[in-house]
């Protein structure tokens, strides 16, 4: 194990409790520097102040009641409405009661492991033209790799998810108005939170409106040229069409297919992206670890491409990423709201109080983990994950409204980082520290540039 595998805090916590709406100007900014020092320490944090009652939780025995036990007593709504709006719609992201899971029957065999695994060779081909362009790049030169792993991951939605090829003014407008849409989700989760209508208007309001729009006339045109017979047939869009309600033997809806597909163009593959940039940036800051992941994979793979059937031979690579995960966890935080009274713990909530589930926090979280701030794959031996809470490491949530397509990114994320480890080393540039920035999901503020040299 290497001796010296500490990453830098950043941001730092604030010392002392913040007052509420010091907290949510924070949450505006950057949620993760809302967070204090006692987050890291304390089951459970609680603020009553106006009128509004905001828990954020981090005890996993709390975490569970909350998304396993006693989950009919909280919903995401109207928050998850509010932030999303009309760009999300009422698929899986947001759906509730029947409707969810109405939706959840008919979409959640197409995400089974087993089907997910043939589409390894196509994961592994979508990392092609990025490796393509860094062949062409000067031995050790900076790559902007946030957008290289960006461009992978919209290849492989395309390519495994979509079935048909994106014009490309259609993968610029998913990619800006993706982004333009997430900048300013902190406004809609603070004017939430202070429970203000959702027509309210923010900084960037307009914007996020029109960036929505925008990513739905793009799922309108992908669903259309499903519909003309466009494609191979064994993408998830063709098969999402083709399926039905095994109990009723209903077929999605056209309006409630392109909310989902709006979900996997916002969500889906920067969720990929921010994973796969993240792993990418520990590994080039520990270069001991990178080497033991190369070397398994040499083991594992020898000169050819990654092998679906060889994937479960990858323990080092999966401990790795999940360690990854745990430093920065691709969704960091999730919200809820109380549905009627509620007791968490010594904590008696009342109807209408909000939920705030900091995964970040709890994956940082000083009673849960021992050196927190250390990269330790060890943590993911088989031996000390059974040991853990299932609530204490939740990179895609968990219980029933667990992320559908988790087993779909892990398998994903995990060929598409041993395809590049294969081919590139990666090295820090000397004096910068990324600093997370939570947006949905966890991204750098500022572009993440790593030196990348092919070795071969």
């Amino acid at each position: 194990m290497p001796s010296d595998a500490t990453i830098v805090e950043v941001p730092r916590p604030p010392a002392g409790r913040l007052p509420f709406l010091r907290l949510l100007a924070r949450v505006v900014s950057n949620p993760v520097g809302s967070w204090g020092e006692d987050f890291y320490d304390e089951p459970i944090v609680v603020y009553d102040d106006f009128g509004l009652e905001t828990v954020f939780v981090m005890d996993p025995e709390l975490v569970q009641q909350i998304l396993l036990d006693d989950s009919d007593a909280f919903t995401k709504s109207p928050l998850y409405d509010d932030v999303l709006g009309r760009a999300g719609g009422k698929g899986l992201l947001i759906a509730e009661g029947d409707d969810w899971r109405r939706q959840r029957r008919i979409a959640a065999p197409l995400f089974r492991a087993e089907a997910i695994l043939s589409y390894a060779p196509a994961f592994a081909a979508s990392c092609e033209p990025v490796l393509a362009r860094w062949r062409k790049a000067a031995p050790g030169s900076l790559q902007i790799i946030g957008k290289d792993m960006t461009d992978a991951a919209m290849q492989a939605l395309q390519d495994t998810i979509l079935g048909a090829d994106l014009r490309e003014h259609d993968r610029k407008t998913v990619s800006e108005a993706g982004t333009a849409f997430l900048s300013s989700t902190t406004w809609k989760i603070a004017f939430a939170s202070l429970k203000l209508p959702s027509w309210t208007p923010h900084p960037g309001s307009n914007t996020m409106r029109r960036a929505g729009d925008n990513l739905r006339e793009v799922a309108e045109r992908v669903l259309a040229n499903r519909r003309q017979g466009l494609g191979d047939g064994v993408d998830l869009l063709a098969r999402l069409v083709a399926a039905r309600d095994q109990g009723s033997g209903a077929k999605m809806s056209d309006s409630l297919i392109i909310d989902n597909v709006v979900t996997f163009l916002m969500v889906g593959q920067e969720t990929t992206a921010q994973a796969l940039s993240w792993a990418l940036y520990v590994l080039a800051l520990f270069p001991e670890w990178q080497d033991e992941v190369r070397d398994e994979l040499r083991r594992v793979m020898g000169a050819g491409p990654l092998g679906a059937n060889q994937l479960e031979q990858l323990g080092l690579l999966e401990a790795v990423f999940m360690e990854a995960m745990r430093l920065y966890p691709p969704a960091p935080s999730l919200m809820r709201i109380t549905r009627r009274p509620v007791k968490l713990g010594e904590v008696e909530l009342a109807s209408g109080a909000t939920v705030v589930i900091p995964i970040y926090v709890i994956h940082r979280h000083r009673r849960l983990w021992s050196d927190p701030l250390r990269f330790d794959p060890s943590r993911f031996t088989p031996e000390a994950r059974a040991g853990r809470h299932r609530c204490a490491y939740m990179p895609f949530s968990t219980g029933p409204r667990s992320c559908i397509g988790g087993a779909f990114s892990m398998i994903e994320t995990k060929v598409m980082l041993a395809t590049l480890l294969a081919e590139a080393r990666f090295e820090p540039p000397e004096g910068e520290v990324p600093v997370p920035l939570a947006r949905i999901t966890l991204r750098p503020k500022q572009a993440l540039k790593l030196k990348v040299a092919m070795l071969r």
